[in-house]
């Protein structure tokens, strides 16, 4: 799925009026007259039992809503009131020219700062939709506009966002003093990177894209940095087993984790590659795990060396969990750039690579971070990262020179100046082990001969959704361990193949 950020919206919009001839007025009647619909689907019952009151800014927010209590009014919906909070000063030329159109209709127009006793009204809504700024804040609520917000959120009765939640930065997916938390989000053209990561998943609801005519070809030529993985993507990039094919033709992994203490994350990581579908995976450490391997003969061992980290015989090598950061934990990456196989980084071999300067790393090698790691990577606090998780993740990649994900709620993958935000995942993988299974699963995929983004994303797609389908069936979320993930893993991808999955 194909996003927008703030400043590539307007680009959109500008190149749809100057190049295409589309004009604001027609853009912003297809929004309003496509949202009206959407609702009067979504809620009808609510349209029916009770007020309806469409929350508008000055801006050309305020206008789409303006449009969509129209149209409301016009497919017969009479209890629909527009409470309008625009000063004089602060009015767009197309808000203006919708409220006029608003006002010839008949349409219930509250001017709220002449009226604020009436804002009472709002509490009586049966259906809130909120068109106060959309995209367009840039600085947190404050003064009366937050007043209004605050007053929405307080009100049980369904609220929806025209375009974005106002008070939501669309770009971080970060709260801006407060915001107007939404059902449901209908967003004009395409979704915002914001809608993803951060806060943005908790106030933005259902998402429903509706298309108001902006020309593809636009679309496609100003929107290039940020997308979305979804079920469809990873549907797609799934290997299949042929009939005729047998281990050798599903490549050969070779995973590089476990030590005295740590040897559950070796078993965890390999183990995990195979039940993502390679061939053929060895588990290496400076120490034989061959006696740690009891419940899964199927795993290959040996002792890392020079020559078999060298020895170009495995398609892709996953390193770093519970290896150990130490000076052989890095002359083992040192090694592995004059391999020709595809290499996945994580856990302490992230963590060896700032220590001992490793950076930079091929392109076309994966680093799996969580905030702490990648804050050692760019020094950078932890809390800053989560401020801007796409723009952190892109400096993890230019510092490393390799692919970054970095995980959390909504892994974020950064390469080529470009974004891909993985939907899937819950609160449920925050515990021991989850991180080396997603490893494995990348190891795995990318030893099948997927490309770094394809299978990075792939795997962590899948990884978060068996957390989203164990909260789905019931299961508590603290319950989770990662062998519960690893194990639930080929029922995942059975159904996602077959189309089963919901």
């Amino acid at each position: 799925m194909r996003l927008a950020t703030v400043s590539q919206c307007r680009e959109v919009d500008r190149m749809a009026m100057e190049v295409y001839g589309l004009s604001g007025e027609v853009l912003m009647e297809s929004a309003g007259a496509l949202a009206a619909r959407e609702i009067d689907q979504s809620f009808y019952p609510e349209l029916q039992r009770g007020l309806t009151s469409i929350v508008c800014g000055p801006g050309n927010n305020g206008g789409d809503g303006l449009v969509l209590a129209r149209h409301l009014h016009s497919a017969g919906h009479r209890d629909v009131v527009a409470f309008v909070l625009a000063p004089e000063g602060q009015r767009s030329e197309l808000f203006k020219v919708q409220l006029h159109r608003a006002e010839l209709h008949g349409l219930r127009v509250v001017d709220v700062q002449a009226s604020p006793e009436k804002l009472e009204q709002i509490k009586s809504s049966s259906l809130l939709i909120d068109a106060l700024f959309g995209i367009g804040l840039s600085r947190p609520l404050e003064g009366e506009w937050l007043q209004l917000v605050d007053l929405m959120n307080s009100v049980r009765a369904p609220l929806v966002a025209l375009d974005a939640p106002s008070g939501l930065d669309c770009d971080r997916g970060v709260v801006l003093g407060a915001v107007a938390k939404a059902d449901m989000t209908l967003a004009f053209g395409l979704a915002r990177p914001g809608f993803f990561t951060a806060d943005g998943p908790h106030n933005v609801g259902r998402l429903r894209v509706l298309p108001i005519g902006y020309p593809f070809e636009c679309l496609r030529g100003v929107a290039t940095s940020h997308f979305a993985f979804t079920e469809k993507l990873a549907r797609r990039y799934l290997p299949r087993y042929g009939e005729r094919s047998n281990k050798t033709d599903h490549g050969r992994l070779l995973v590089l984790a476990g030590s005295e203490g740590h040897w559950g994350a070796g078993v965890l990581a390999a183990g995990a590659a195979y039940r993502v579908g390679a061939g053929l995976v060895t588990w290496a450490s400076f120490d034989s795990p061959h006696r740690q391997i009891v419940d899964a003969p199927e795993i290959l061992t040996d002792v890392i060396s020079e020559e078999l980290v060298k020895s170009n015989h495995f398609q892709a090598v996953a390193v770093g969990p519970g290896l150990g950061i130490n000076e052989e934990t890095a002359k083992v990456i040192k090694w592995l750039k004059q391999s020709k196989a595809q290499v996945v980084l994580d856990a302490d071999a992230i963590t060896a690579c700032v220590n001992f300067n490793l950076f930079p790393l091929p392109e076309s090698w994966v680093l799996t971070p969580h905030a702490g790691e990648l804050a050692r990577v760019i020094g950078m606090e932890t809390s800053e990262i989560e401020k801007d998780r796409y723009h952190a993740a892109l400096l993890g990649h230019k510092k490393s020179g390799a692919h970054v994900l970095l995980k959390g709620y909504r892994s974020i993958l950064a390469y080529q100046d470009r974004y891909m935000v993985i939907t899937a995942g819950n609160a449920a993988l925050a515990t021991a082990g989850t991180g080396d299974v997603l490893t494995g699963m990348i190891g795995g995929l990318l030893a099948q001969g997927l490309e770094p983004v394809q299978g990075t994303a792939t795997a962590t797609y899948l990884h978060g959704r068996m957390a989203d389908e164990w909260v789905r069936v019931g299961k508590h979320q603290a319950a989770l361990t990662a062998s519960d993930l690893r194990d639930q893993l080929p029922l995942l991808m059975g159904r996602m193949v077959d189309g089963t999955l919901i």
